[in-house]
């Protein structure tokens, strides 16, 4: 025991414990106390600030995400307006478009407007008939951009009437293409020419 007393005696009278302060001092103690308080502080602070500011940045990028969620709501709904203002500017010509190539074949209004062209150009018709209507098919939709149907006419008139009626025919609203005309001279009458006319109409279904 004696000698357990003497090393601590020894170690109390070195050097380098001589440095620490004394703690029974008065002093001393308040300063430690203030040192211990502010070390806790900044202990408690980080621990406190940390969550909120992971809050912060999480909360400032679900704003920054909201604000581009909404810009490119605001560009969707300018594009619509635009695209809603360009639609009321055509759709005075939708009419037409749809007229000019109808989405079914419609053969029978076609033959029934040739006729009303004739007798409105003084032609008279022998025969009109339509001939192959090309059928949509499903599996070639994707390869051909639209579909046709042939008809064919024979008539006679004079040829000033038969300019005005190919005239009428070239100007229908629906689209049509000639494919093959050929007139010739009846045998009793020379102002009467007869004429053969065949042609294509167009569908897009």
């Amino acid at each position: 025991m004696a000698e357990l007393k003497k090393k601590v005696k020894d170690i109390t009278e070195t050097k380098y414990f001589t440095m620490f302060p004394n703690f029974k001092d008065e002093k001393t103690q308040k300063l430690t106390s203030i040192i211990f308080t502010l070390i806790a502080v900044v202990l408690f602070g980080v621990l406190a600030v940390n969550p909120t500011l992971s809050t912060i940045v999480k909360l400032r990028k679900e704003l920054d995400d909201k604000k581009f969620l909404e810009n490119s709501l605001q560009e969707k709904i300018k594009n619509l307006k635009i695209l809603q203002q360009k639609y009321l500017e055509i759709q005075p010509d939708i009419s037409y478009v749809l007229s000019a190539v109808p989405s079914k074949p419609n053969a029978p209004t076609l033959l029934a407007q040739i006729q009303a062209l004739a007798i409105k150009s003084n032609i008279n018709l022998t025969n009109l008939q339509n001939l192959t209507v090309e059928l949509f098919s499903q599996k070639i939709q994707e390869e051909k951009k639209y579909y046709s149907f042939s008809f064919s006419l024979n008539g006679t008139g004079e040829i000033n009437n038969i300019q005005t009626f190919i005239t009428h025919l070239t100007d229908m609203q629906r689209i049509i293409n000639i494919t093959n005309f050929s007139i010739d001279q009846t045998s009793d009458n020379i102002n009467q020419l007869r004429f053969t006319m065949q042609g294509n109409a167009y569908y897009k279904p």
